[in-house]
This record gives C-alpha cells, sequence and structure tokens, in this order.
C-alpha cells in the first residue's frame, strides 16, 4: 500500500494524505478522518526508508562496547558483527557510532553514553555489563530504542536483548560436567566479574543443575585477575581435596585452566567455560580444556544492528528478546567450527 493507493481510496490528492500524515497543513475534519479511517484499515505504515533518502537523513545507531581489545579479543567479535551488518546497511543510510568503556573502572561506561550525548544518535546497542552504569545510560537516551547484547539485566528495563539464556547455558553447563565427569565430589564454580548478570545467572544454573544430581556438590570461589587469583585457585585444591570440576562463567576459562595445568591438576579435573576465542580453541586443542559454550557474538552484534534498523527505518516492531543459541564445542567437533557462520543474512 502507498500513500497514492490511499489517496485514490479516500479520493484526495496525495498531498491531503501527506497533510494527514504529517499533522500539518488544513485539512477539514471529515476529510481526515476518513483517510485515517482508509489508513488503519488497510494497515498503511509510512516508508520511513523513503522519507529520509528524500530528506538526505543518516539513521545513527550508537553502540557502547568495553575495550575492544579487552577480555581476549571477545568484545572485537561482536564488533564484526556489528560492522558486517553497517556495510549491509550502508547505502541505506544506517550509520554506526562506537564508544568503547573500561568494564574495569566504575562510571566509565556512563561517561561513554555522556560522550554519545554530544553527538546525538536514532537507536543504541548496549552491553550493560555494568549494570548501575546502564541504567544511567538508559535513563539519559529514554526516547530511543535500545537493544542489550551479551548479557540482559533484572527487570524492569525498556530494552530489548539479542542474547543467550544464561540461566540455561549454566543449566546445561552443569548437564556436561555430569556426562564428562559423573564421579561423586566437589565442582567448582569459578567467578571473575561478579557484577555481570549473565555471570551470576550462569553459576546460578549450573549450581541448581548439581544440586538435583545426588554426590555433586559446588563451591564458589572468586578469582579477581588484578589480584593474587593463582594462590586462591591453589588453596582451593589444599582445602577441597575432591575437586572433580571447575565451571568458569565466561571466556576467561583458557587462563584458568592452564594454572590448574600447571599446578598439575587438569588430569582429574574436567573444565568447562564459554565462548570460542583463539586462546580458549587453543588449550582445547592442547587438551586442557574439555568443553566450551558458545554464545555466537558475531551473531549477536549483527542481529541487533538490523533490528534496529528494521524498527527505524522499515516501521516494524522490535523483538522484547531474541535468545541466541546454546552451542556445545567440544575436541570432536572443534575443528568444524573453522568454517561455521554464525551470521546468516537478513532479510530486511
Amino acid at each position: 500500500m502507498t500513500i497514492e493507493e490511499i489517496a485514490r481510496l479516500a479520493g484526495v490528492s496525495t498531498g491531503t494524505v501527506d497533510r494527514v500524515l504529517h499533522n500539518r497543513g488544513r485539512v477539514s475534519p471529515v476529510t481526515r478522518e476518513r483517510v485515517l479511517a482508509i489508513i488503519k484499515e488497510q494497515n498503511f505504515k509510512p516508508n520511513a526508508f523513503a522519507r529520509n533518502l528524500k530528506l538526505n537523513k543518516e539513521f545513527r545507531i550508537g553502540v557502547l562496547l568495553p575495550l575492544l581489545h579487552s577480555e581476549y579479543g571477545y568484545w572485537n567479535l561482536i564488533y564484526q558483527g556489528i560492522i558486517n551488518a553497517a556495510k549491509e546497511l550502508s547505502d541505506l543510510s544506517v550509520k554506526i557510532d562506537v564508544y568503547e568503556f573500561d568494564r574495569q573502572k566504575g562510571g566509565s561506561c556512563f561517561e561513554a553514553g555522556r560522550r554519545m550525548l554530544k553527538n546525538p544518535v536514532d537507536a543504541l546497542i548496549l552491553a550493560p555489563v555494568c549494570p548501575d552504569d546502564a541504567k544511567l545510560v538508559l535513563a539519559a537516551h529514554p526516547d530511543i530504542d535500545c537493544i542489550f547484547i551479551d548479557t540482559s539485566m533484572p527487570q524492569p528495563h525498556r530494552a530489548s536483548s539479542v542474547t543467550q539464556n544464561p540461566y540455561k547455558a549454566g543449566y546445561l553447563a552443569g548437564r556436561m560436567m555430569n556426562l564428562l565427569s559423573p564421579n561423586p565430589g566437589t565442582y567448582a564454580v569459578a567467578l571473575t566479574h561478579r557484577a555481570a548478570y549473565n555471570a551470576s545467572e550462569r553459576a546460578r544454573g549450573f549450581k541448581e543443575f548439581c544440586a538435583r544430581q545426588e554426590g555433586m556438590r559446588t563451591k564458589t570461589v572468586e578469582l579477581n585477575f588484578e589480584g593474587n587469583w593463582e594462590k586462591i585457585l591453589e588453596d582451593l585444591y589444599v582445602t577441597t581435596t575432591d575437586i572433580q570440576g571447575v565451571f568458569v562463567v565466561n571466556d576467561s576459562v583458557h587462563r584458568v585452566a592452564s594454572h590448574i595445568n600447571l599446578i598439575g591438576h587438569r588430569p582429574k579435573t574436567t573444565i568447562i567455560g564459554f565462548d570460542l576465542i583463539v586462546q580458549n580453541r587453543k588449550e582445547m586443542e592442547n587438551g586442557i580444556i574439555d568443553c566450551l559454550i558458545s554464545q555466537r557474538p558475531e551473531f549477536q552484534g549483527y542481529s541487533a544492528v538490523y533490528q534496529l534498523y528494521r524498527k527505524g527505518i522499515l516501521n516494524q516492531q522490535l523483538e522484547k528478546e531474541t535468545e541466541i543459541p546454546i552451542d556445545i564445542i567440544l575436541p570432536e567437533n572443534l575443528s568444524s567450527t573453522e568454517s561455521m557462520d554464525y551470521i546468516p543474512r537478513i532479510r530486511s
């Protein structure tokens, strides 16, 4: 349905339909009601993209991510997905503004959001790994659509999300641990970013699975990589002599696994973690990591851009939640992940 067809059905000019749509100029109440009734009956939605081209207006998406070089390259994978989508949409007036922040520094995310205010954007992609800052950023941009990636936050919040369900992922990690190490004993849960919602939910899912199994006890250990985390890990094996497995709730599993191997406990410890980054792939190839769970970071970024494009340009409904599949990576299927296309083309 086009403006011309609406005009023909209403028996008016296209200029009259345009004035009704934009609530400007003089239109008689009777004519206005007739045009609006046809618009409603035909479920007509103006082509925002056509208006943008006519006005030479760009649709700018602001992106707030942790430092791209940090955390072993994980965030750069999300960034690549965002850039791939932006390249495909570059001819359709979609532009990307990326603002990085240091998640180790309190307030850094909010300051990045303040910098973004100087160059207003039409929509926002945000990794809310610093929940308090993320709430302030949302409050500072109340009138634009926002999509969370990597992790969500506890409700209530107004943002949509393109994320894996962290509780389900943690629960599945518990099931994989039980399959790979069916022996009774203690299974450690290693936390490195307690503030992150997805980390705590993964830990909760893992522990709840273990609690339902006979002989699977859990023990939580916090590892601060800025401190003496190696000593904490070594002490764990001294104070808890029946450690059977270690579940690391994020992509730092390669560091934990490497140290466990260094201190001689790898042969009797099953190790599971997250994300198919280069370092984790290498340690799995070396026989140090038993299982990885991938959350398709490239696709998260790619999908978020396309969803905001469809909402902002095509006036389509924004999905409240897009749940990323849980991919299980084992040594047996590691080589096949080289050719995995995690970014299927999304039709606009």
